[in-house]
């Protein structure tokens, strides 16, 4: 018997948990779909929204964006496949780029054509993406309390 994803979710999703699912973007230059999420909540199974960063493979537009807004590098991280093997090709994480995600609309994500159960992000990643998120003069003070 499977355990339906209301259950299993809340129950197995942790600090560096990968899901996959549709987003979509505004604007030009932005390509709705599926991408990679990673959950970033210290305490994301009590935690009222689940904060999320989500890898894209156009590095370079991503290191301009922060060139060009006078933003740390320390804000991109990339991720060669070797260090992530999901991955098919080197990704990075703007962590500038905040998702803030309920569990209801993550759950309703993954059953709508998404995904889960993917190999946690490995700690040395996870903690690029935590100081990543804490250099941001994007994200705000109350999210940043969540990692």
């Amino acid at each position: 018997m499977d355990i339906p994803l209301n259950v299993r979710v809340p129950l197995s999703i942790e600090q560096g948990s990968v899901f996959n699912f549709h987003i979509d973007f505004d604007g030009p230059g932005r390509k709705s779909g599926n991408r990679y999420f990673v959950v970033m909540n210290r305490n994301p199974r009590t935690d009222k929204i689940l904060v999320m960063v989500t890898s894209t493979t156009q590095i370079e537009k991503r290191r301009e964006f922060i060139k060009k807004a006078k933003i740390s590098e320390k804000t991109i991280v990339t991720v060669s496949q070797k260090e992530y093997p999901t991955f098919i090709s080197e990704s990075a994480f703007n962590c500038n780029d905040i998702h803030e995600v309920s569990m209801e609309d993550l759950i309703r994500k993954i059953e709508n054509n998404g995904s889960m159960n993917y190999p946690k992000i490995p700690d040395a990643i996870l903690k690029k993406l935590i100081l990543g998120v804490n250099e941001s003069p994007i994200v705000r003070e109350e999210i940043k309390k969540l990692i």
